[in-house]
Formats: C-alpha cells, structure tokens, sequence
C-alpha cells in the first residue's frame, strides 16, 4: 500500500505528541500506556491506539473513533513520520511503536522529573498548551508542559501550569527570574510545593464531596405518610366560603363519588410512595395517664408568661381530640400540634391512611373535620414542602438527643433537669415543633385556637 506522507505542519505535531506520550515525563504517569506496554512481549503498543488518543486524532483530523476503526493508510503514514524520531522505535509493518530504549524505574524518573519542575500561576482559564510553552522556551529547553485540571471541577484548568525543563540550571534560574504573562506576573514555585498545597486543596473538595453524599444519603425518608391541618373557628367561615363550599358539592359530584371510593377502599397505588421505608421516627402517640398531666401541666405553668391568660377548657384543643378524629382512617403514628397554634401535622403508619383522611376532609359539608368548635380542613404534604419537614424533624431530634446526654453526663435528672429546659428549644428559643414521644416528651397541652 502507497504510503501518503502528511503535510509538513502535521507531521511536526504528530512526532512531539507520539514522544511525550512515551518520555520520562508522561510515560512513567501515565498507568494505561503504562500497562499497554507491560503487557507487551517486545515492548510496542498498536500504533492504531496511540492514534485514536484524542490529540492525535486532532493532528490526524480523526472523529472519535477506535483503535480498530482508524484507516490502515493513516496508520502507516504516522509511522513513516515516527521514523525520523531516535527516540522511538516502530515495528517492521508499521503498526507498533514504542520507546527506543529501555525505561528506568518509574520512581527514580519522577523524581529526576520533579525536580526539574516549576510551578506558575495564575494564567488564563483558557490558556492553551502550545501558548505556555512557547512563553517558557525564551527561557530554556522544556521538555513537557502539563495543564492541571481543577480539584473540584475536572473539566476545567485549574490555574497552574508545570513546566518540565530539560536542564535543573534553567529551573533554578527562572524560580528568581520576574515573569509576566499577559499582563499578569507570575508566581512561580518548586512542583512540590505545588504537590503539597494541592494536595490540601484535594482534600478540601473531597471533604465537600463527602458531606454532600452524607446529605444525600440522609435526604431520603418515608414518602406519603404525613398531612398537614388548619384550624379556623366554624364562625370564622366567610359566607363566600360556605358558597363556593355549596358549588363544589353540587357541581362536582362525580369527583366526590370518586373520593369516597377512596374513603373506602384506599388509594391502592398510594403503596408506590413507599420506595423510601427508612424509619426515622416510630413513636406512637399515648394518652396521657394522670400523673403526665400533672408533670405537664408544672411544666407549662414554668413556661408560660405572666400575662398568658388561662386557656378555657371549652375552648381548648388537644392532640388526643385530633386523634380521635384521624385514627378512623390508620393507625397514627404522631401528631405535631403545640399550644398557641392554629395548625400542625398528622404523621400516619401507612401512606393509604393519610389518602384517605385527606379525601375525607373533602367529604365533610364544612370543607373539613369538626373539632370542638372549629374546622380542621386538610392538606397532603407533598414534594418540598415533605422534605423540608423531614429534614427539620432531623436536625431538632439530633439537637435535643445531644443536649439530653450532655446534661445526663452533668448530673441531670427527668430530661437534665430542670436547668436543661433551654435545650429542647430551637431556633430562636422556641419550643421544637418536631419531638416525638419516643424521646421521653409527652403530648403537648391543650391549644387555644384564637378567633
């Protein structure tokens, strides 16, 4: 087969890119080229290879193809120009090539590489290989020139350019020598003081890394289980509610039928959401026994301000009226309601009871449940709105479990004593909204539903 020699340009970038990828400053890094040739016989690698690398293939005008699939004539044509080259030796066929001689141990090379080495920033975020060394060349041979890329995004350089030069003199003088590089002056620096603070730099994204996958990790939570209620005074209703109410129930009645299927039998593809079964909490609610109301009620009655009018009992609304309402539909697993709030959450076992009761809050001809003398009207947390309660409901249970076993290790008694208060409050010094019976907490007192 004829042999079409590449154009002058060509042939010049083809013979620097093949001798680098085989020289004592990349081979003894570079672990693929480096197994290529240990598993070798003699010690050549397929020239098809080393053609398909992806700056051969911009010498070359290749598209991105495989060794195999490289053209035969565009292979011997490479070799006739690595020929020329007395550093590299080429198979009778032309289809190996490899290094001329015999590569010393890998470790002493690096080192001789090392320390011929310097370091210099900043250069430009688009700053092209041939340009750094071309500026370095003024001041000696250089014999490879590397483009690190950034710790914490690989697809970008990170700034630093290491210059190999081919002699230690040229790499001393120029570490005392006032560089500048379009516009900027250069500091430059032994690689190993580049190799330690990188190193530092490392380990800063890889610590970044870790507690991103550690959030990940602990992102996920049982979908589908929760729902949320409002409670507003039945007298509170706007006549135009009652009216929009009346449309609905008389406009929408194929939807109602639909809904009070689901009353019944369950949503049957609500057990999808339970993809994510991780428990974070399975505290159950209890009924108060008489001696919790009395530790409860000496624990308000400490809280409470001084002008806090009394709540009237007829008035007052309780996690336990709230469970007497929503356990008609599944077993309850907490309800988070405190006094002096006019909403809160409903933490179900199964996700079909949570569909079920949301779709029955539909059904009721006030728009919602009665409880006492209010409305309580129902939504479904879904999306970020679930998420972000989850991860609340975290970050308060692994608040308050801390300062428990620090006030157990001072001494404490019943929850650290009476001092350690203080630590089952968060954000901004409000009571946790989020702790679950299981954590030794009992439910919270009645609560005033303000007009």
């Amino acid at each position: 087969m004829a042999v079409e020699p590449l154009d002058e340009e060509q042939a010049k970038k083809v013979l620097r890119q093949v001798e680098f990828y085989f020289s004592d400053s990349n081979l003894p890094r570079d672990n693929f080229l480096m197994n290529a040739v240990g598993s070798s016989e003699d010690g050549l690698v397929s020239l098809s290879l080393i053609c398909s690398f992806t700056r051969m293939r911009g010498h070359l005008g290749l598209d991105a193809v495989k060794p195999e699939e490289v053209p035969e004539k565009v292979v011997l044509s490479v070799a006739d120009t690595l020929r020329k080259s007395s550093h590299l030796k080429i198979s009778e066929d032309g289809k190996k090539v490899g290094r001329s001689t015999e590569l010393p141990k890998p470790e002493d090379i690096i080192e001789q590489v090392d320390s011929r080495t310097v370091a210099a920033s900043p250069l430009p975020y688009d700053a092209k290989l041939e340009d750094v060394e071309s500026f370095f060349k003024q001041y000696g041979k250089v014999n490879s020139v590397r483009l690190p890329r950034h710790a914490g995004n690989k697809k970008h350089f990170c700034g630093s350019a290491l210059i190999e030069f081919a002699e230690d003199d040229d790499m001393q003088k120029i570490l005392n020598d006032k560089l500048i590089y379009e516009g900027a002056e250069l500091q430059l620096k032994p690689k190993k003081d580049f190799d330690s603070e990188r190193e530092e730099i490392v380990k800063h994204y890889e610590n970044i890394q870790s507690k991103k996958a550690g959030f990940q990790a602990n992102s996920s939570y049982p979908k589908g289980l929760i729902i949320s209620f409002k409670l507003k005074p039945k007298d509170g209703v706007a006549a135009n509610e009652e009216d929009s109410n009346a449309a609905v129930s008389s406009e929408n009645v194929s939807e109602k039928e639909t809904i009070a299927t689901i009353v019944s039998n369950g949503d049957k593809s609500s057990t999808d959401v339970k993809e994510n079964t991780e428990e974070i909490c399975d505290a159950k609610i209890t009924e108060d026994s008489d001696k919790d109301r009395e530790d409860n009620a000496e624990e308000e009655g400490d809280s409470k301000s001084a002008d806090e009018p009394a709540v009237p009992s007829e008035d007052a609304i309780t996690r336990e009226d709230l469970k007497a309402i929503f356990k008609k539909y599944g077993t309850v697993k907490y309800i988070d309601f405190r006094r002096g709030e006019e909403s809160g959450y409903i933490r179900f076992e199964d996700p079909e009871a949570a569909v079920k009761a949301r779709a029955a809050s539909v059904l009721e001809d006030e728009g919602g449940f009665v409880v006492k003398n209010c409305i309580a009207t129902v939504e479904s947390l879904t999306g970020e709105a679930e998420s972000n309660y989850w991860s609340l409901l975290r970050g308060n249970q692994e608040n308050y479990y801390k300062t428990n076993v620090a006030n157990r290790g001072r001494g404490g008694g019943r929850g650290g004593g009476r001092g350690s208060r203080g630590g089952g409050r968060h954000f901004g010094g409000k009571r946790g909204h989020h702790r679950d019976s299981s954590d030794g907490g009992r439910p919270f007192k009645a609560a005033k539903v303000s007009a």
